[in-house]
């Protein structure tokens, strides 16, 4: 055993800086002497604190979204409650419900055009207000070129004035106040005009052909932690539909709406007073437009909402451009605090074995003249030292593991993105919080030692490790519960996976339709059925409103006094027979009976769950009252949305000659050349219009991406922890090491064979795991069945899943320890006895 003299002066005590020298050395010394122990401590401790900053940068980037406007204080978004649902929230039975608040809340997001102005004439705490609305994908030709683009905004002209959107080129206050005039992202005016100016520059947009739109404005592009995304920027007055929406007041709601508050209105007050305005306001639409459609219950509570414009993006109502899942962060959270303590206890774990080693060190010193309080400063600083490094160590693997965040729960934050600021204050504080949480309980340990009994024996410290079996133990059930919530987690994706979803979803291609020109749809549909009908390798064709993203009408209806809702899916001949779909009743659209056109017969299709939802007065054949069509076919259920949703009702309606989505089955090896085969004759028949393709089952498991990430953050989080885990438990180990040596030299004089000692020694640790199995298994029991709970169609937690996780706990354990349990045993009994 080596020691470690210093000289000690009569004056040291009055020079701290000289002693807090003196302290860093020797821990620098007995982090060198000790590399084995060192290398694991700051393994366990990098990680822990790699996992800290990562999960610190995630969360500083979703808080700053849409904190960037100057005006984000008085920015409000403008929220109705639902027509189908009471507005006072669901109180959600999942985990971290308490902390989401309302986040859940689905309020309607679109307000027709009229309610803006209404608002600013009777509201003179209003400082004004903007309507927007992201009219998703269209064709954009700038000279001969044709662009499919996106996040396509039509908005007031105030958009770039009540938003800090700056203008590269342009004035924001006339940019939009003529209906021809278009504000382009910088990207897009790259895109389309390379380095030549694009002020004054002319586009069109496809599907209004007949306007050209002038350039009159740059603007940069909105940041990366903005909500609201823009690639051109239109004047509401240019929407064709603009004048008749106005006219029609509530009966089109299209547009979302953000008011501005002038300094110093409170919020709440503003909010009161608005909806005692907003019952009499919307009294006539209640008596007279919505009187059918609406109940009682919703009238009673319906209400209008504002919510301040940089919390919008927790909401999870549609249609709003970003969304930040407030559960999934307090998971990520709950993920780090037990990476933590699992490395602070790992820390413990080493150091209190590495006490015994270093219990005549300890006692020459205090024979010396340490003191208890120079004793706890010397072991607190080596941990603080340990700490630090680690924090070094934890911010390097943090930046390198920033792409790694990203792929695994889909963050979109980057290096540039980081306030170095704040991450320095966050690595000082982590550095300090580690070095108090790793280091009182081995400093109060080690001071405790009596000089007189270490040197008198001259032996080593027996350590009691009563205290580092219950870390242990609290260690191992940390891991068993992740453990479990991987294994729950990849059952659960594995049924939905493999699940039956009434349909089949395999080697199907998807192109889409850019354009809601009809007489286009119909000549580009023909093209491409006649040309898949001279290919061998395409078994069948149909097409389909819509998405199956969600993407279709919901239509309302009451049934016996009660609101009620469905989905309607348009649809082409062939659509069911395509996916195989099964029927439980009646027949499916067919050429054969002309009357599946008739607009007198509305003839449809539903699902087994709107049929029994509509009860006996659904026959088939007959004109059904409540849904206004005629039900010719009831079709087995089949989930076209995601697990977590039950079947809703649906209804099918046949429209020939449009499609949003012209849907192939191709023969399997025969899809890639099939896409260029396809992709060159939507060039012939579209004039070089883009093309865009999917694959049905890729959206399908598209719905289940967020899942899939946590996932794999379950899987990269189980694995650190158990690493960690073990590693404290071959500390202990150690401790056990030393602690039995006398007693395995006496027993193997006795005649205990190898084997006999391997038992005595490791039934220990299969006890600790054991009974870390027991506490972990109904903790991991109710957090899973909690997770579960967001799903509607869930696997069922069985009992034994606890026994694959206890039998991979106890092999994990055992393969840990062997190592020191096979030394000991096969240890010299007589230098065993000789030393003691």
């Amino acid at each position: 055993m080596g020691f470690t003299y210093i000289t000690i002066s009569r004056n040291s005590h009055k020079k701290p800086l000289f002693m807090l020298k003196n302290y860093l050395i020797i821990a620098w010394r007995n982090l060198l002497r000790n590399r084995t122990l060192s290398i694991i401590n700051l393994f366990g401790l990098s990680v822990s604190v790699a996992f800290c900053l990562l999960l610190f940068y995630h969360i500083r980037w979703e808080e700053s979204f849409d904190t960037f406007h100057q005006k984000k204080d008085r920015l409000f978004r403008c929220e109705m409650t639902s027509f189908g649902e009471s507005s006072i929230p669901k109180k959600s039975s999942g985990l971290f419900a308490m902390l989401t608040r309302d986040a859940d809340t689905k309020n309607e997001l679109d307000f027709p055009l009229v309610a803006g102005p209404d608002l600013q004439r009777n509201f003179p705490e209003m400082a004004g207000f903007t309507r927007f609305k992201d009219q998703g994908e269209e064709l954009v030709q700038v000279g001969k070129n044709v662009y499919k683009e996106k996040e396509i905004v039509v908005t007031d002209g105030n958009f770039f004035n009540r938003f800090s959107f700056p203008l590269l080129k342009g004035d924001a206050r006339t940019a939009l106040a003529e209906p021809g005039n278009v504000v382009l992202s910088a990207s897009m005016a790259k895109k389309y005009f390379g380095d030549a100016d694009a002020m004054g520059q002319t586009i069109r947009l496809v599907n209004d052909s007949g306007r050209l739109f002038r350039v009159t404005g740059v603007a940069a592009d909105a940041p990366a932690n903005s909500s609201l995304q823009y690639s051109l920027v239109f004047p509401i007055e240019s929407d064709a539909d603009y004048k008749e929406s106005l006219n029609d007041g509530f009966n089109r709601m299209n547009d979302e709406l953000v008011v501005e508050l002038k300094p110093g209105v409170d919020r709440a007050g503003f909010e009161q007073k608005m909806n005692g305005w907003v019952k009499t306001y919307m009294k006539p639409y209640m008596d007279t437009v919505w009187n059918k459609g609406v109940s009682a219950s919703v009238r009673d509570s319906y209400g209008w909402h504002l919510r301040p414009l940089a919390d919008c993006h927790y909401n999870v109502s549609a249609s709003w451009g970003h969304y930040t899942d407030a559960k999934a962060i307090y998971q990520l959270f709950c993920i780090v605090v037990i990476i933590v303590l699992l490395a602070s206890l790992n820390y413990v774990l080493i150091t209190v074995s590495n006490a015994a080693a270093r219990s005549q060190e300890v006692g020459v010193r205090k024979v010396m003249g340490a003191g208890r309080r120079s004793i706890i400063l010397q072991s607190w600083m080596e941990t603080q030292l340990t700490a630090g490094i680690a924090v070094g160590i934890g911010l390097l693997l943090s930046w390198a593991g920033l792409p790694l965040l990203r792929s695994v729960i889909g963050s979109g934050v980057a290096a540039s993105d980081l306030s170095w600021m704040e991450v320095a204050g966050a690595a000082l504080v982590l550095a300090v919080a580690l070095g108090v949480l790793a280091g009182y309980y081995p400093a109060l340990l080690i001071s405790r030692l009596k000089p007189i009994s270490i040197i008198k024996s001259f032996s080593s410290l027996r350590i009691n490790p009563r205290f580092s079996r219950v870390l242990v133990v609290i260690q191992f059930t940390c891991c068993i519960v992740l453990m479990t919530a991987a294994f729950v987690i990849d059952r659960q994706m594995s049924f939905i996976a493999n699940k039956d979803l009434g349909f089949d979803k395999d080697q199907v291609l998807m192109i889409h339709n850019p354009t809601y020109d009809r007489g286009f749809t119909a000549r580009a549909q023909q093209r491409l059925y006649d040309f898949a009908r001279t290919q061998p390798s395409v078994l069948a064709w149909t097409s389909m409103g819509g998405s199956l993203t969600g993407k279709q009408s919901n239509n309302g209806f009451m049934l016996n006094g009660k609101q009620q809702w469905y989905r309607q899916i348009n649809v082409d001949y062939g659509y069911f027979d395509f996916l195989k779909m099964k029927f439980a009743a009646g027949r499916s659209f067919s050429p054969a009976f002309p009357a599946d056109t008739a607009k007198a017969v509305r003839a449809c299709v539903v699902n087994e769950t709107l049929f029994r939802l509509l009860g006996k007065d659904a026959k088939l054949g007959v004109f059904n009252k409540d849904i206004h069509a005629t039900i010719i076919g009831v079709v087995k259920d089949y989930n076209f949305a995601s697990l977590t949703k039950k079947i809703e009702p649906e209804q099918h309606r046949l429209i020939v000659g449009y499609g949003s989505e012209f849907m192939f089955k191709v023969k399997a090896g025969q899809m890639t050349p099939m896409i260029a085969a396809f992709e060159s004759e939507w060039k012939k028949a579209t004039n070089n219009y883009p093309f865009t393709y999917s694959f049905l089952d890729a959206s399908i498991a598209q719905m289940y991406e967020a899942d899939m990430r946590w996932q794999r953050a379950m899987r990269a989080a189980s694995f650190f922890a158990i690493v960690i885990a073990c590693m404290g438990l071959f500390g202990l180990s150690a401790i056990t090491a030393v602690n039995r040596t006398k007693e395995i030299g006496i027993r193997k004089i006795l005649g205990a064979s190898v084997r006999d000692l391997v038992t005595t020694l490791a039934s220990g640790f299969v006890t600790m795991v054991g009974l870390s199995i027991l506490i972990a298994v109904p903790l991991a029991w109710w957090v899973m069945n909690k997770w579960l709970e967001d799903f509607a169609y869930r696997i069922v937690i069985s009992w034994w899943m606890f026994v694959v996780v206890g039998v991979t706990a106890v092999l994990i354990a055992l393969a840990t320890v062997s190592y020191q349990v096979l030394r000991a045993a096969r240890a010299n009994p007589v230098d065993s006895l000789r030393s003691e």
